[in-house]
């Protein structure tokens, strides 16, 4: 399957998207062309998990397939809804909206999630970075700042934990149950120096 990609752009960074997890690609810095993502050869992503509670290895941001739903030059949005084969692991009906909009140097990520179901869905959600030794990790509360060389990267969140675990950066929600036809939403900034 062919890589789709979804390119937004500020007059500083200049963002990828692939379709396909609606993972974030490249995090580029217009005035060096350095990616905030690449570490010597490796492209990292910033990669969605979606699951049932505990259930990481089946998950629906990678098994199900995303449409973009909005786009705009600074902006695009991709849904993921549930569909009868993941009915089957994940019996209940969701919808997940995953933004990602650009402002100068910084990149807001909204993630929105209904239950369409009656009946109470438990879900975790994640997003994760992997981090390589070259970075130097400064912690603060419900903040991370990642620095290397002349780059730096700022992680911050209101609604979600944020942790460095095996080499990767996580946000990520506690387990977590969604009522019967409610929503919520998570969000985060990456702030790019």
């Amino acid at each position: 399957m062919e890589k789709v990609m979804q390119i937004i752009e500020s007059s500083v960074l200049q963002v990828a998207v692939d379709e396909k997890g609606a993972q974030l690609v490249n995090l580029v810095s217009k005035n060096n062309q350095s990616d905030y993502f690449k570490d010597g050869d490796t492209q990292n992503r910033l990669k969605i998990v979606f699951a049932e509670n505990g259930q990481d290895e089946k998950n629906l941001a990678e098994l199900l397939p995303w449409t973009v739903v909005d786009k705009g030059d600074a902006r695009v949005s991709l849904t993921l809804i549930d569909n009868s084969a993941s009915y089957k692991k994940f019996p209940y009906h969701f919808e997940v909206i995953v933004s990602y909009v650009l402002e100068e140097n910084r990149i807001n990520i909204k993630c929105y999630l209904k239950n369409n179901s009656h009946k109470e869905m438990p879900f975790s959600l994640k997003f994760l970075l992997p981090i390589s030794e070259e970075w130097d990790i400064k912690e603060n509360i419900n903040e991370f700042e990642l620095n290397k060389m002349d780059i730096k990267v700022k992680f911050a969140s209101t609604n979600l934990t944020l942790v460095l675990r095996d080499e990767n950066f996580i946000a990520t929600t506690n387990d977590e149950i969604l009522n019967g036809n409610q929503s919520t939403e998570f969000t985060m900034t990456l702030t790019a120096n």
